[in-house]
């Protein structure tokens, strides 16, 4: 039934059941895309296209490729308010490459993930605010900008409600005219007081460095949004207790295709960092 093709007088083209989803002119039966979604929601610290060729029995493009599809359905920033208190920080992902020749355009190796404030021009800037004991929200950034850092902040936290703590890294002192602003000061070593510090989103970040050094050889600058998507992800549902699957099969069905062959069908940061509809 999911092969029979329907026809749409209007434009005059055919379509079938899985027009505009994630599994839109895939030749993968959905029984082994279902592994792979349920490979993928378990997985909490990621799971290379390897592992899903070696699980599900496909080639390794069709892993890769499935894969990113099930990572665009994972999208889920515009139903997310972070409120209480609040931590937010940043890293820097990837570093010069080992080997001068061994990608193209000195392009970063994303399985390195460094200290946070690399100066390097080969690292990735990188975005994280968790309500603790709740959601969090990730994003790639050009640059650690105040105005940057500002947008973040107003986008996904409820300003109004909420205690953020940050470091004392020099953009994050605009938050003080927005929003009740507490700090640590690692440099003296000041890493908690009372109920401020960052621990939570530090430790988030343990949690992406493993996964990163321990499934992926490496993740082009492209393509990381994809992957800190999974990881957002299965963090924020990390204790949803109904039935994941089912949510998920719901969002995938309600996600347009989000790749040609095996591109995009736009700008990565339009497809993970699209306007939310106010």
């Amino acid at each position: 039934m999911l092969s029979i093709k329907y026809h749409c007088n209007s434009c005059n083209k055919d379509f079938t059941v899985l027009h505009d989803t994630i599994f839109e002119e895939s030749k993968l039966p959905l029984s082994k895309w279902f592994v792979i979604i349920g490979l993928m929601l378990n997985a909490k610290q990621g799971i290379s296209a390897k592992e899903i060729q070696r699980n599900v029995g496909t080639t390794y493009k069709t892993a890769w490729y499935s894969a990113m599809r099930v990572r665009c359905a994972m999208i889920d920033h515009c139903n997310i308010e972070l409120e209480n208190v609040v931590e937010m920080d940043e890293t820097y992902v990837g570093g010069k490459p080992r080997y001068k020749y061994s990608k193209k355009d000195n392009e970063p190796n994303l399985s390195k993930l460094t200290s946070k404030r690399g100066r390097g021009t080969s690292k990735v800037p990188v975005v994280g605010i968790v309500e603790r004991k709740n959601k969090i929200v990730l994003k790639v950034v050009d640059r650690l900008t105040s105005k940057n850092l500002v947008g973040m902040l107003k986008e996904f936290v409820n300003t109004d409600t909420s205690i953020v703590v940050t470091d004392e890294f020099k953009s994050y002192k605009a938050f003080d005219e927005i929003v009740q602003h507490y700090t640590v000061n690692h440099s003296k070593k000041e890493y908690v007081k009372g109920m401020m510090h960052t621990n939570t989103i530090e430790g988030f970040w343990s949690i992406v460095k493993n996964s990163i050094k321990g499934n992926y050889k490496a993740i082009s600058k492209k393509y990381l949004p994809f992957y800190l998507v999974q990881a957002q992800y299965n963090y924020n549902h990390r204790n949803y207790s109904a039935n994941l699957f089912e949510k998920f099969l719901k969002q995938a069905l309600e996600t347009d295709k989000p790749m040609i062959g095996y591109k995009p069908v736009k700008n990565v940061n339009k497809i993970v960092y699209k306007t939310c509809k106010k």
